[in-house]
């Protein structure tokens, strides 16, 4: 079984504690994503294949990695790197610590455990097809070497995406 942690809620950033307590006790409730039930998941490691930690921000998890793989699991980092300017992402994380801290991942685990994200692709007035060339070159050489993957997409506008994006356009001008 793989484990995804998570792709709706950043445990590493918000919740690294509560995962380590989670792993320690070999085991998580869940709701059921079709039934809304709690569910009950083994995290026992002998049950795990692997764990797939989703983050825009490792700084609050990076010390718990050597514990994890002391553990005996397996993990890959998915790390949302893309620098958007404050109008389009008012909660941006440093870059440079972004970086260093993928950068130590890979050192420790090799280049195949990180994987950087560069996504959501937002098209705008402030972040254009040139505004994410430049970006993307930008970030490209900054990761040279870090990472051997990246990963794009492009933004998907659900309901709540385009009210909050409607919404920010509107205050920020763009």
């Amino acid at each position: 079984m793989i484990i995804s942690a998570s792709y709706k809620t950043d445990i590493p950033c918000f919740y690294g504690n509560w995962f380590m307590n989670r792993l320690k006790e070999g085991f998580c409730i869940i709701k059921d994503a079709f039934t809304r039930k709690a569910k009950r998941v083994s995290l026992k490691q002998e049950d795990v294949d692997g764990i797939f930690f989703w983050t825009k921000d490792l700084s609050n998890f990076i010390d718990k990695f050597k514990e994890i793989r002391n553990m005996g699991y397996n993990f890959i980092v998915h790390h949302t790197i893309i620098k958007y300017p404050k109008e389009i992402e008012l909660m941006r994380v440093d870059l440079e610590s972004c970086i260093e801290n993928l950068k130590l991942i890979s050192e420790e685990f090799g280049n195949r455990v990180p994987v950087w994200r560069y996504d959501p692709i937002v098209f705008s007035s402030i972040t254009d097809y040139d505004y994410h060339l430049r970006n993307f070159e930008f970030l490209s050489k900054k990761l040279e070497g870090i990472t051997d993957e990246v990963i794009i997409s492009f933004m998907q506008l659900y309901k709540k995406t385009e009210r909050n994006l409607n919404l920010s356009s509107k205050k920020y001008n763009f």
